[in-house]
């Protein structure tokens, strides 16, 4: 097993750029979805400003010479800008009004601005034949300055469109060659060391096959093209084709990404690189991501309405959605026996749940039965030690008295011999009064209550908490109780039968539950809890 990591370990450590790579693909991915999913932020931007050059326009269409009004021009001409990367259908509309209006003027330069923008929509929506026509009705010798520049740059976009439609040869290396000469007269009028002549260069040194060359060239456009957003999306759309040609998918993967994304910022849908992206992501296997991409530039070039575009992204979706497909199905099929494995799991679980808390049932009932019987145990055991104590107080307490009572019966019985002996019986009739009889019941009462004061010694405190303070009383002493609280010290004895109570303090049974009754209702508590709360003390 140690050897299995340590390879693992080895191979990690050897490829740092393969996963720094996809890492950064990641990444790139992660801010292209970020973007897209503020695709209707920025696409109401674009919308925004195409509605402010039309209410501009408006304004003017109520003139009666708008036609000769040289805004009205620009502002068609600024809404055929706007729209030549948004939607073929008004870009084209908005051209033919600029060529049909500068043809009412005769104004020359503004006929072949307006072809040129009419043949760059017929280029971008697939119109090629047309957009041929077009381009040669403009008279070349007549144009300069930009109007040129425009000139060979869509008759270079034209045949390199040609040559990418055809796709065999001899058409394609002609139309190419035709598309770079084009490219290299372009080049040619370009102020050099500016974005524009970088991008020329760059493309010439694509079609050359000098790819890396072609990188820096473009890296020097990304530098001079500052928030031309555009211009930026086209430029590393290209460099994702050098990527790709230098068999670096990874790093073509990202520069298609930031071309997507400069896209969206734009709200460009004339042609994305999304569709190019979601080719390269299909084949790493993200065909879920891959299928969203190309459902995307579907949108956009059903949107745009371009033929060449719907023909290309046709041959691509299908494979996709068939592989997402099978991939679903795939997943499904995982799916289902993973959750035919998790009931199965699922049910043994819970029948070891059922065990489980079946035996946890069984132990707990024992413990509770283990738990109540201790109780029961040290609940006796203490009663057993009171008990004992208890016993032990009273039967030391009663050898003393017994011992004395003993001593007492001698005298009298000694009294009472002399007596008869003297035949004194006057004397001896006056021994024999009631009086004596009180006396010593009052004597044993008096050691009744300091031998239980002393086992109890907070008894006389802890009877009166059970009363409010009005109807509290105390004993004579510390060391004696009240008639009431000496019936309620032989219940706490254990001795709780009426009879018994009443012989031992000499009374009736009827005046003991009285005694019992009165106290009662005087108390705090409840007459059933009262006996309950004395045992408590």
């Amino acid at each position: 097993m140690k050897y299995i990591f340590f390879f693992l370990f080895i191979s990690l450590l050897g490829s740092p750029v393969s996963v720094q790579a996809e890492g950064s693909i990641a990444e790139w991915l992660s801010k292209l979805d970020h973007s897209l999913a503020q695709r209707d932020q920025y696409e109401k931007q674009r919308v925004g400003r195409i509605d402010k050059i039309k209410k501009e326009l408006e304004s003017i269409e109520k003139l009666p010479n708008k036609k000769s009004d040289d805004r009205y021009y620009l502002l068609m001409y600024q809404l055929y800008d706007e729209y030549k990367s948004y939607c073929y259908d008004s870009a084209h509309h908005y051209a033919n009004e600029c060529l049909t209006l500068a043809q009412y003027n005769h104004q020359e330069d503004r006929i072949f601005q307006a072809s040129n923008a009419v043949a760059f929509t017929l280029i971008s929506a697939g119109f090629l034949t047309e957009a041929n026509e077009m381009l040669k009705s403009i008279d070349r010798s007549k144009l300069s300055g930009r109007l040129l520049e425009d000139y060979y740059e869509h008759n270079s976009q034209l045949w390199r469109a040609q040559a990418d439609y055809v796709r065999e040869e001899p058409f394609y290396t002609k139309y190419i060659t035709q598309s770079n000469a084009y490219l290299d007269s372009l080049k040619e009028m370009l102020p050099a060391n500016s974005s524009r002549w970088w991008s020329c260069q760059g493309s010439r040194q694509m079609r050359d096959h000098q790819f890396q060359e072609a990188l820096e060239s473009f890296y020097k456009v990304l530098s001079l093209c500052d928030s031309d957003l555009h211009t930026k999306a086209m430029t590393t759309a290209e460099m994702a084709w050098a990527y790709i040609f230098l068999d670096n998918e990874d790093k073509a993967i990202e520069y298609f990404a930031q071309s997507a994304i400069y896209d969206n910022e734009t709200a460009t849908r004339e042609i994305t690189a999304l569709y190019h992206l979601s080719r390269l992501i299909y084949k790493k296997g993200d065909h879920e991501r891959a299928s969203v991409y190309v459902h995307q530039a579907l949108e956009d070039v059903q949107f745009y309405n371009s033929r060449l575009r719907k023909i290309e992204i046709g041959d691509i979706l299908p494979i996709i959605e068939r592989d997402r497909y099978e991939a679903v199905s795939s997943q499904r099929n995982w799916l289902i026996a993973a959750s035919c494995l998790f009931v199965l799991l699922s049910a043994v679980v819970l029948y070891s749940y059922w065990l489980i808390r079946k035996k946890n049932r069984i132990l707990t009932d024992a413990r509770e039965t283990i738990a109540t019987q201790l109780n029961q145990l040290q609940t006796v055991n203490r009663q057993l030690k009171e008990d004992d104590k208890i016993k032990n107080a009273y039967i030391g307490r009663s050898f003393y008295t017994n011992s004395e009572f003993i001593a007492k019966l001698e005298k009298i019985y000694l009294m009472i011999d002399r007596k008869i002996v003297a035949r004194q019986y006057d004397d001896l009739r006056s021994m024999m009064k009631l009086s004596t009889l009180n006396a010593e019941r009052e004597n044993m009462y008096e050691a009744f209550d300091q031998t239980f004061l002393k086992i109890f010694p907070d008894f006389v405190q802890k009877f009166n908490l059970l009363f409010e303070e009005k109807d509290r009383k105390l004993p004579p002493n510390d060391h004696s109780l009240t008639s009431e609280m000496r019936i309620f010290a032989l219940i706490r004895l254990g001795i709780t039968d009426s009879e018994r109570i009443a012989k031992f303090l000499n009374y009736s049974v009827h005046t003991v539950n009285t005694y019992k009754t009165r106290i009662k209702n005087r108390s705090i508590v409840e007459n059933e809890q009262f006996e309950s709360r004395i045992m408590e003390i």
